[in-house]
C-alpha cells in the first residue's frame, strides 16, 4: 500500500512538472500547439529563394534571346538614312539609282546576248546616260512635282493611281521617255538624230515596242503609284526597269550588235 502511494505521488509530481513549462491549449492537445513565435521552416529558407534566383535568371535568358533574334539596330539606322537621303536629295538620289541600275542591267545583258563578242563601252554609257537623265531625273519631277499639281483636284486614291498610270503610259512614253533612248545611242555614236528617231517609229510600228511597254509598265506604274511612298516611286520604277532592260537589249540586238536598249520611265 505504501509502495502504491508513492508511485502516485511520483506521476502527479511529473505531470504537474510538464505543464509548467507549456502553454494550456484551448482547442486541443499540446502536440497540436502552434508556437507563439514564427520560425521559418526548411523550405521557407531554401525553397522561396532559389525560386526568385530562377525566375530572374530565367527572365534574363528570355531577354537575350528575343534581343538576338531582333534585327541589329544597325540595319535599321541605314534604312532610316537610305530614306533621308531620297527625301532631302530626290535628284542626286534618282539619277544615283537610275544609272548605277542601268550600267549593271545593260552589263547582264551584253553577257547573256549571243551577238556580242566584247563588251560594248559606248553602248553601256548611252543606257547609263540616258536612264540617269530620262528616269532619275526628269521621272522625279513629273512623279514628285507636275502629277501633283496636274491632279490636285482628285481626293481618290484608286482614281488617282488610275490617271497617274494612263497618262504616264500613252502621254509620257510615247513623247518623253522612250524616244530619248535612241538619241542617247545617237549622240554616243555619231549618228544622225534623224535616224535614230526614224528607228524608234520603226519600232512602233513594226516591232510593237508600245504594246510591249503597256504590257509591263501599266500594271507596274499602277501599283507605283497606289503604293508606293512618292520619295521612293524612282527607286521602283528603276527595280522594275532592270529587268526590262535586259529583256529588251536581248531582243533588241538579235539583227543589230548596236542596236539601243529601250527602257521604261
Amino acid at each position: 500500500m505504501n509502495r502504491l502511494s508513492v508511485l502516485l505521488l511520483a506521476c502527479s509530481l511529473a505531470g504537474s512538472t510538464t505543464s509548467a513549462f507549456t502553454t494550456p491549449s484551448r482547442g486541443g492537445s499540446l502536440l497540436h500547439q502552434t508556437p507563439s513565435r514564427y520560425v521559418p521552416s526548411h523550405q521557407d529558407l531554401f525553397t522561396r529563394p532559389r525560386g526568385r534566383s530562377h525566375t530572374t535568371t530565367s527572365s534574363k535568358r528570355h531577354t537575350e534571346l528575343s534581343a538576338a533574334l531582333l534585327p541589329p539596330g544597325k540595319f535599321t539606322a541605314i534604312g532610316m538614312g537610305i530614306g533621308k537621303f531620297y527625301k532631302a536629295s530626290p535628284l542626286i538620289a534618282g539619277f544615283l539609282t537610275a544609272s548605277t541600275k542601268a550600267c549593271f542591267a545593260d552589263s547582264m545583258a551584253q553577257y547573256r546576248d549571243t551577238g556580242t563578242t566584247k563588251f560594248d563601252i559606248k553602248r553601256n554609257l548611252a543606257m547609263v546616260l540616258y536612264s540617269g537623265t530620262i528616269l532619275g531625273l526628269c521621272c522625279a519631277v513629273m512623279y514628285n512635282q507636275v502629277f501633283p499639281i496636274m491632279f490636285a483636284g482628285e481626293t481618290n486614291p484608286l482614281l488617282l493611281a488610275i490617271k497617274m498610270t494612263l497618262f504616264d503610259g500613252f502621254i509620257n512614253a510615247p513623247l518623253i521617255w522612250l524616244p530619248p533612248a535612241y538619241i542617247a545611242k545617237a549622240l554616243i555614236y555619231n549618228q544622225p538624230k534623224r535616224e535614230a528617231l526614224q528607228k524608234y517609229v520603226t519600232d512602233v510600228k513594226e516591232n510593237g515596242l508600245l504594246k510591249k511597254y503597256w504590257s509591263l509598265w501599266l500594271p507596274a506604274s499602277l501599283t507605283n503609284f497606289l503604293f508606293v511612298p512618292a520619295h521612293f516611286r524612282v527607286a521602283f520604277v528603276a527595280g522594275v526597269s532592270f529587268f526590262w532592260m535586259i529583256m529588251l537589249s536581248i531582243v533588241a540586238n538579235n539583227n543589230d550588235e548596236e542596236e539601243v536598249v529601250v527602257e521604261g520611265g
